[in-house]
């Protein structure tokens, strides 16, 4: 800064490196190897002080204190209640992990999903953890949080009742990597009971650090065998829901309405002249199964040959099931899709390295929560991202059978519209942090989206000008997302290459949050927060001195998070009150 400057400029720059680039965050700074250390140099097996074992960390409500399911529950570490633990029996496999009496299905459907893929699960589960030589009564897991991993442990005391688990169980009694992980998940947000009620993809992306999409089902979507069969075979996550709108009821064919189930295989078999899609599901309870065609019991499986039989057909009550595509499409209605992160994809097919970036925002009432009505006019007072796609997708071929055929802009199934029109494909993620956290608050998920607007290559000389906010509200709409009261928002944009605005917001104005937003591509491109350069009045800043004081403090707290970082407006209203007392102290972005 030049001597006689009179401002300061504090750069605020997103996170472009991606997720992952960075080693995994100690959850709440313990550290797994020196926990586990000092245990065992003082003969101890370790109680966690930040995840007691007791009432408030079971829940709040249901699960609370005083309930009636809170009764009875004695907290015991494996040995204490099974002959012979392991941590892992032999290979980790979907029939490890078996529903409790937590309504946490969307949770244990994505972990079953994840055994799949042991280089994925490893990540989740680290080896080389167990019972045996070294056991100190502590467990870590490693989960993805808003744009990086971070490392929890756990001690290994688990509620019992009866001499039983009450939450998760492996197949196998004497198995427990899967127990210890659902309750490193219910430390990360607070209680077991938080967990009760959710979407696959919340779990999908956290066990991963990918990009969660949703499909709602039609009679008539296209390419919806060879878009799953080709999610499989890249290692994606994939689930499907069974909506209901009175809870969870079983149905006379054998399906759980109001349930998540994973989809672990397709297959396609020759039945006479007809080629029959047949879809492998697994219902989380472990038990439960479709009974309708192609089920275990089904006739037509005796029509094909003894090989196919034996390669696909397990008789055994075990949750797990064939169905064919028809029925799959008339008796499920959403189909969850994670896509892998870039780091755990690695370079992309085309050579040509993936692209992303990562923004943290906030919504603050008064300041930048202008709801979701572009018409109006507190709309462009949201957070604003400019991205320039660059480059377009290499052509392919728009047959049904490609891969996804794009969840293109209008949200359909199939090939993109546009013709041979140069387009580029771009993901972008909204997602809502810290909020499952929140719920013994008494506060659930707003309903969120973002709005995708064209920037008219004639204004972008003006784009940094007082002018700018005025030409806002002439801009061309290209796409937008739904507007869900979802954890995770998604789009799958099919975009001609140029500028384009991005402006995530609450449904309602006023509304408040905290959000990540993420962009995805595999061509070139660049995004940048509009207005995410401070600048304040350099003599505010050089005022001696400015109390610290506890409520300054714990504004600083509220702000930051777990995190403990700040993103640009978050900044802005601390310092905007720091600095309150003093004389023209003025902050402006």
């Amino acid at each position: 800064m030049a001597c006689g400057s009179r401002r300061v400029t504090i750069q605020l720059v997103d996170e472009e490196a991606g997720p992952g680039t960075r080693g995994p965050k100690p959850f709440r700074g313990q550290r797994y190897e020196a926990i586990r250390a000092a245990c065992l140099d003082e003969g101890i097996l370790f109680c966690d002080p930040y995840f007691p074992a007791g009432p408030d960390a079971l829940g709040y409500d249901e699960l609370g204190p005083d309930s009636e399911k809170a009764k009875g529950v004695e907290w015991l570490r494996p040995h204490e209640f099974c002959a012979e633990p392991q941590f892992i029996c032999e290979d980790m496999s979907r029939t490890d992990v078996c529903q409790g009496r937590l309504g946490n299905c969307w949770f244990l459907a994505a972990a079953a999903s994840l055994t799949l893929y042991p280089r994925l699960l490893c990540r989740v589960v680290p080896p080389g953890q167990g019972f045996q030589g070294g056991y100190a009564g502590v467990f870590h897991f490693q989960l993805w949080q808003f744009g990086r991993w971070v490392d929890v442990v756990v001690d290994d005391r688990l509620p019992v009742r009866d001499g039983k688990l009450m939450f998760v169980r492996s197949d196998q009694r004497n198995e427990f990597w899967a127990p210890l992980l659902e309750k490193a998940y219910a430390k990360l947000h607070g209680s077991y009971e938080v967990m009760r009620g959710g979407h696959m993809n919340e779990a999908f992306v956290d066990f991963t650090g990918g990009v969660g999409e949703v499909l709602y089902l039609r009679r008539d979507t296209p390419g919806l065998f060879s878009a799953l069969r080709h999610a499989l075979a890249k290692e994606s996550l994939v689930g499907a829901t069974a909506l209901s709108d009175r809870g969870e009821y079983r149905t006379e064919d054998g399906l759980v309405k109001g349930h998540a189930y994973s989809v672990t295989g397709t297959y396609k078999v020759s039945l006479g002249f007809t080629k029959v899609r047949l879809l492998r599901l697994r219902n989380p309870w472990g038990r439960v199964e479709w009974t309708g065609a192609w089920s275990d019991s089904c006739p037509r499986w005796d029509a094909l040959p003894a090989e196919c039989r034996d390669t696909l057909l397990v008789k055994k009550e075990d949750g797990e099931f064939w169905m064919g595509l028809e029925d799959f499409v008339r008796c499920f209605n959403t189909v969850q899709v994670c896509s892998l992160s870039p780091e755990v994809l690695g370079p992309s097919p085309a050579g040509g390295g993936w692209h992303i970036h990562t923004f943290q925002g906030r919504w603050v009432r008064g300041f930048n929560s202008g709801g979701s009505q572009p018409g109006n006019e507190t709309f462009w007072t949201n957070p604003q991202f400019r991205l320039t796609l660059l480059e377009p997708d290499e052509e392919e071929d728009d047959d049904e059978e490609g891969p996804w055929g794009g969840w293109g802009a209008a949200g359909a199934w199939g090939p993109a519209r546009g013709g041979r029109i140069p387009k580029c494909t771009v993901l972008l993620s909204l997602i809502q942090r810290n909020r499952r956290r929140l719920r013994a608050q008494g506060l659930t998920y707003l309903t969120v989206g973002f709005h995708v607007f064209q920037i008219p290559e004639e204004l972008l000389g003006l784009w940094d000008s007082p002018r700018s906010r005025a030409l806002l509200p002439g801009l061309l709409r290209a796409d937008r997302s739904p507007f869900c009261a979802r954890r995770d928002v998604s789009r799958r944009c099919r975009l001609r290459p140029g500028h384009y605005l991005v402006v995530p917001s609450a449904a309602r104005a006023g509304d408040e949050a905290d959000f990540t937003l993420r962009v995805f591509s595999e061509r070139r491109h660049t995004a940048v927060e509009i207005d995410d350069v401070i600048s304040a009045d350099l003599h505010a800043l050089l005022v001696p001195y400015v109390p610290l004081e506890l409520g300054l403090e714990q504004l600083f707290q509220e702000l930051a998070g777990e995190e403990e970082a700040l993103s640009a407006p978050q900044l802005q209203t601390l310092l905007s009150i720091a600095l309150e007392p003093v004389p023209g102290g003025h902050l402006a972005l």
